[in-house]
């Protein structure tokens, strides 16, 4: 909506951001979201001063949505409560939404938005971390502390129970699991954010021409949706870079293996394991059966190749680095290739 809130903080370096970055805050209706744009060096950084303000100007706060006659009054008057910030009122409001359009799966989701997005303001003489705002002493110009915006674990639980309704009353919707789980893993819940998963798969095995997202039906099969939207959260545990979030990470591709094994990206994810754990031979077994499903991915070439060489086996390192070579002579890993083929001459 227009006259939305926002300022630009120029960053020095720090742990969070480099010198080349600028953050942006907007202020919503139930929170603050922030932006940062990096640039590349600091001649990229004087030729982008400005650009961040047009971002954050043309920035959009789109109302709630529902399906139903009755819903999209309910959703009208969400929002301008939100706008209102008439927070006494809000949660009589979805509850009643909730009991009064009880086939409106937007009621609960955004029930459940609404309590997940609640924050709580701490102000502390720690530094800023992502997300926060930095307190700078006046008279000294340091940092002298923050003021972070947490959850409070009442909410979270709330914001969950509500989804967890919802996945019984609306199980069609991908995207209220998807929630769910978002929702366990952001609150470090891994059991349950697993559990939802599997719930997940195995209603989407058993009724694939049913699912939505968003409201609508699926704009490409269940059995490549799904397993990418595995591959999704995998990800966020494999990005940690720890023994334990690895582990995590190995078990959101098993499922992906075991229930859609006729799709690539599980078999690359479990590969991706057994590769930081040393398991070479294990890794290069995944990449054999991704590379047969989808035989066009140089991406699991290179890793054959790559894992080939920790084996030893520079033939089949070869064979793989010329192969992905040929299907992609200028594409992003030729130079790479190329390289690999050169160090093979020296063996």
């Amino acid at each position: 909506q227009d006259g939305h809130d926002y300022f630009i903080n120029e960053y020095p370096a720090t742990k969070t951001y480099s010198q080349w970055e600028r953050v942006g805050y907007i202020q919503l209706p139930q929170g603050v979201a922030f932006i940062v744009l990096t640039s590349r060096d600091k001649t990229s950084y004087q030729k982008d001063a400005g650009l961040l303000e047009k971002v954050l100007k043309t920035v959009v706060y789109v109302e709630p949505k529902s399906g139903t006659a009755s819903g999209r009054e309910y959703a009208h008057r969400y929002r301008q409560l939100l706008d209102q910030h008439a927070d006494d009122q809000i949660e009589p409001l979805l509850t009643e939404w909730r009991k009064k359009a009880p086939d409106d799966p937007d009621a609960w989701i955004n029930s459940a938005n609404y309590y997940f997005n609640q924050r709580q303001a701490n102000i502390s003489t720690k530094k800023a971390g992502a997300g926060d705002f930095k307190l700078t002493d006046r008279k000294t110009g340091k940092e002298a502390g923050s003021i972070s915006f947490e959850q409070t674990k009442e909410n979270v639980k709330r914001a969950a129970d509500i989804l967890q309704e919802a996945t019984t009353k609306f199980p069609d919707r991908l995207g209220i699991w998807c929630g769910l789980a978002f929702i366990y893993q952001e609150s470090g819940d891994f059991d349950n954010e697993l559990a939802t998963l599997k719930k997940m798969v195995a209603y989407a095995r058993e009724h694939p021409t049913q699912l939505k997202w968003e409201g609508e039906p699926l704009e490409e099969p269940a059995d490549k949706f799904v397993p990418d939207k595995l591959h999704e959260y995998g990800l966020y545990y494999e990005k940690k870079g720890n023994p334990e979030d690895d582990k995590r990470w190995f078990q959101i591709s098993t499922l992906a293996t075991e229930q859609y094994p006729n799709h690539a990206e599980g078999f690359n994810d479990a590969a991706g394991y057994w590769v930081d754990i040393g398991e070479w031979q294990k890794a290069r077994e995944s990449l054999e059966k991704a590379h047969q499903l989808n035989p066009k991915s140089v991406g699991a070439l290179m890793n054959l190749g790559n894992v080939s060489v920790e084996m030893k086996d520079f033939s089949s390192a070869r064979k793989y680095y010329e192969e992905a070579l040929k299907l992609e002579p200028n594409g992003q890993y030729a130079q790479e290739a190329k390289q690999a083929l050169r160090k093979l001459k020296k063996k």
